[in-house]
C-alpha cells in the first residue's frame, strides 16, 4: 500500500527544522511523498498574529521546491473556515485512493493534539510521526491511552 506523508502547520514561518523532519519520516517511514499544507486559519492560534496564509503558502512552496518528493497543497487554504487536521487527512484518503497516512508534526503540537477536533477519529485515520527537540521529551505529554510513540531520529 503506498504512504503519504502529510506535513501540517502554521509555518510562520517556515524553517530548516521542518524540512529535515519532513525527509526524516520520508525516509524512515518509507513515504513515497510528502504534502507540506499550510494552515489557512489554524483554530488554536485564534487572538495571536499569524501571517497572511497566502504568504506562508508562498514561503513554504520556495523551501519545499528543490525536494522532488515535497508536494505542496492549498488543501486549508482554499477551504474555508477553520483548519481540521482530521478534514484534510478526510480529504487526502479520498483524494490519493488506498494508501496508508502519516500526519507529521512537531512535538509541541503533540502535547495538546487531545484538543483537536475529533482528535480520535484523526488517531483512526493517520499515523502520528512527532519530532521532538533536543531537550524535549514526549514522554511527559503523552497519554498512553491516546498515543505509542515512535521517535524519529533527526
Amino acid at each position: 500500500m503506498r504512504r503519504l506523508g502529510i506535513m501540517g502547520g502554521t509555518f510562520d514561518p517556515v524553517h530548516i527544522g521542518h524540512l529535515v523532519t519532513a525527509e526524516v519520516a520520508r525516509h524512515e517511514f518509507n513515504l513515497e511523498k510528502v504534502y507540506f499544507i499550510p494552515a489557512g486559519q489554524p483554530p488554536h492560534k485564534q487572538g495571536r498574529s499569524v501571517t497572511a496564509a497566502e504568504h506562508r503558502y508562498l514561503m513554504t512552496l520556495l523551501a519545499t521546491a528543490a525536494n522532488s518528493r515535497f508536494y505542496m497543497s492549498r488543501e486549508e487554504i482554499d477551504r474555508p473556515g477553520y483548519s481540521y487536521t482530521v478534514d484534510t487527512v478526510d480529504h487526502f484518503l479520498r483524494a490519493e485512493g488506498p494508501c496508508e497516512v502519516f500526519f507529521i508534526t512537531g512535538a509541541d503540537a503533540i502535547r495538546d493534539m487531545h484538543t483537536w477536533h475529533r482528535y480520535r477519529d484523526l488517531l483512526s485515520m493517520a499515523r502520528i510521526v512527532a519530532a521532538t527537540r533536543p531537550g524535549f521529551s514526549l514522554e511527559s505529554y503523552i497519554n498512553s491511552d491516546h498515543f505509542s510513540t515512535q521517535e524519529l531520529s533527526l
